[in-house]
């Protein structure tokens, strides 16, 4: 009875030493799972989809299944708006906002979207390599989010059913435009365009019921949903770059260890970076497939692009103080006349 009891106890003491040791290693306590309901407003058959679905097999890799991506895909969380609702009642812990959005997280970023200031991805990259610290330490700041990865979400362009090469040209046709755009919105309506606001995810819908009859996307957003079917004529001249992010809740990042923490934004960084260097190559390629599939290019010829610079500049002191950060506009514009000087 006595060698029983004295092998129980060895038997116990040696499971006891074991575990100790393997909890020691791991930062002295058993790794709490962590489930992570991510949001996004883009379709799942898309680059943007298939990242996010490689970003949640990394995550599950580098941190040995202890954090787990759920993607929810094509808006069904609803609408960016909804989705921010979301990610502040902890019903949802993280999700992928575009530049509307983020606004209300971090109101300067709107400045980096106002149309015809940034021409092309060279002129972008320079201005967010000043930038983008400075909004990273102001969302860190405001303690309520934390910014997993900054992404260039590719170019917008003006679709419509009817040709459109003038502001006049579209001041005739029924805009499209986000709601949650309320600032940029309002000066639209003043500038004269016949706004109707439209959540992404119910395009299709109200193009087909003759709601709207134009709408401003990034072509590769456009093509996986078919909608040049419909709006069938793009203006060809980019209208401004769209900034995007994948954002955390603080409540669901203050659960991570800061190793695990760094581990998650690096290989999401990477991943995003490498997605990046394709950018532009998707985005040609997804106009290259909808022109085979009907989709006309129509290019303003100078003077007309310079009617549409023109309007802008008009509405910029609207936007001031309300959508557009006026230190950072001019921090920007700064940046730019650099970058430009260097470049002639």
């Amino acid at each position: 009875m006595k060698k029983g009891i004295a092998f129980l106890t060895l038997v116990v003491f040696t499971l006891f030493f074991i575990t100790n040791q393997v909890f020691s290693q791991r930062g002295g306590r058993a790794q709490e799972v962590i489930e992570v309901r991510l949001a996004s407003p883009l379709p799942r058959n898309s680059d943007w989809g298939r990242l996010l679905d490689r970003i949640s097999g990394e995550w599950s890799r580098v941190t040995d299944n202890q954090v787990r991506l759920r993607v929810i895909h094509d808006g069904l969380e609803g609408g960016e708006g909804k989705m921010l609702s979301s990610l502040n009642s902890d019903n949802i812990q993280a999700a992928v906002f575009t530049s509307a959005v983020l606004s209300e997280i971090c109101p300067p970023v709107m400045t980096l979207s106002i149309p015809f200031i940034i021409k092309n991805n060279a002129e972008l990259d320079a201005v967010l390599k000043d930038v983008l610290p400075v909004l990273d330490d102001q969302v860190n700041k405001a303690n309520k989010f934390v910014i997993i990865s900054w992404s260039k979400g590719g170019w917008v362009y003006v679709f419509s059913k009817d040709y459109v090469v003038t502001p006049d040209d579209l001041r005739r046709q029924k805009f499209g435009t986000s709601p949650d755009l309320r600032d940029l919105n309002t000066v639209f309506r003043t500038m004269g365009f016949n706004l109707v606001e439209v959540d992404y995810i119910d395009t299709g819908t109200k193009l087909a019921n003759n709601v709207i009859n134009s709408f401003y996307l990034i072509p590769e957003a456009l093509a996986p949903l078919g909608l040049h079917r419909s709006l069938s004529n793009m203006m060809d001249m980019p209208i401004a770059p769209v900034m995007g992010a994948i954002v955390m809740n603080r409540v669901t990042w203050n659960k991570l260890s800061a190793d695990r923490q760094r581990e998650l934004l690096k290989v999401t960084q990477r991943l995003v970076s490498d997605f990046e260097i394709t950018m532009a190559k998707t985005s040609a390629n997804a106009v290259t497939i909808m022109s085979r599939d009907g989709l006309k290019l129509n290019k303003p010829n100078s003077s007309q692009q310079d009617l549409w610079r023109t309007e802008v500049e008009k509405a910029i002191p609207m936007l001031f103080g309300n959508l557009i950060d006026r230190n950072l506009y001019n921090q920007m514009n700064q940046i730019l006349e650099r970058y430009r000087n260097r470049r002639n």
